[in-house]
């Protein structure tokens, strides 16, 4: 059975691809970058570090080990809760991120999702 971690996985992997533009899928390439403020998602560069960030999250979700995976969560909340100490990100869409995050890793770590 796929769970919710791998589908997760195949997601990031897909949104860093269309960050990078090897894939055009409009709407993948842009739900990462619209939580940055204007300045930042301007910058090439950042983004394309962006891309591969999400991309090493997306193969750790699809590797099966729990505790990896949990910690790439928490790693995701840290983070944007530092970005959103620096008011970089936009709150409404960060405060989603990290409570989402910190409850994806929980439920990793304690192996409740299978």
């Amino acid at each position: 059975m796929i769970n919710i971690f791998f589908i997760n996985g195949i997601y990031d992997i897909l949104c860093a691809l269309c960050i990078l533009q090897i894939i055009k899928l409009p709407f993948l390439s842009t739900i990462h970058l619209s939580m940055f403020d204007k300045y930042i998602k301007t910058n090439r560069k950042f983004e394309r570090f962006l891309a591969y960030w999400v991309f090493t999250n997306g193969f750790i979700r699809i590797s099966g080990d729990n505790m990896l995976i949990a910690y790439s969560y928490y790693g995701e909340a840290a983070f944007f809760f530092n970005e959103y100490l620096h008011y970089s990100v936009y709150s409404e869409k960060v405060l989603f991120v990290i409570l989402s995050s910190m409850l994806l890793g929980y439920m990793a770590k304690e192996g409740i999702i299978e």
